[in-house]
């Protein structure tokens, strides 16, 4: 049975993860999450983290792993997984894209942000001393968590930490559809944070057909169980050829 590893997205930490996790538990299903550099506990300076760092503290954390890996990546990790995939073909079973961000070979992710928001982040940096940015609890609560009650959204809001703007404006080192690794991606229909057209062209980038859910952009946060068993729906198919043998 692959093990399933688990990539945060923007400002998000490990945490975001520990209901998801708990449902794969419940099934059998191996799991971890980690913090990427300046997320959640890691203590790197913000200021000096690009998208290689995400890259390498990724590929770090298959390398840990024994069995194959089934890996998950939700937002901006969409930026990290083709270059982990390229890395190490022989060690993934799957890539799982949840409503993420994949851009061309050479592209910056800060090109596909919708152009109204773009300013905003360029901003929030600038001010930040750290070259980070986080947005408003009401702006967080609209486009990442909006089904959720105002105390359930601010208990998230209150566990993000400022997003390094760095790994928005490195270009993607390696086209999403350069590895053979099997990859699927999740469009959420009620993602306020990518819009579906904007998902169908991220899954077109990887040359895969979305499989579409209804949610809202954290749907670990959301639906904890429906985003669970999409993970689980993936871990069935690739045992499946192990147990028909």
């Amino acid at each position: 049975m692959p093990h399933v590893l688990l990539v945060h997205g923007g400002g998000h930490g490990a945490w975001c993860w520990a209901d998801v996790r708990r449902y794969l538990d419940g099934a059998g299903i191996a799991s971890s999450a980690f913090d990427l550099p300046g997320a959640g506990a890691d203590p790197s300076p913000r200021a000096g983290i690009g998208l290689a760092d995400y890259i390498d503290a990724t590929i770090a954390q298959v390398d840990a792993i024994d069995d194959d890996v089934v890996i998950v990546g939700h937002s901006i990790a969409g930026l990290t997984l083709p270059a982990v995939a390229a890395a190490r073909p022989e060690r993934l079973a799957h890539v799982l894209y949840l409503a993420a961000l994949i851009t061309e070979t050479g592209e910056r992710g800060i090109d596909s942000i919708p152009a109204d928001r773009r300013p905003s982040y360029f901003e929030m940096a600038e001010r930040s001393g750290e070259y980070s940015f986080l947005p408003s609890f009401a702006a967080a609560w609209e486009r990442f968590f909006p089904s959720l009650d105002e105390p359930q959204a601010r208990s998230c809001y209150e566990r993000l930490t400022p997003q390094p703007l760095q790994p928005y404006l490195d270009p993607n080192p390696v086209d999403a559809r350069a590895s053979n690794v099997p990859r699927s991606y999740v469009l959420l229909e009620d993602d306020r944070t990518f819009a579906a057209s904007s998902a169908r062209m991220f899954a077109k980038r990887a040359g895969i057909e979305p499989i579409v859910r209804r949610g809202d952009h954290c749907w670990m946060l959301t639906d904890p169980h429906a985003c669970a068993n999409a993970i689980a729906d993936v871990i069935a198919e690739v045992a499946r050829p192990i147990f028909d043998r």
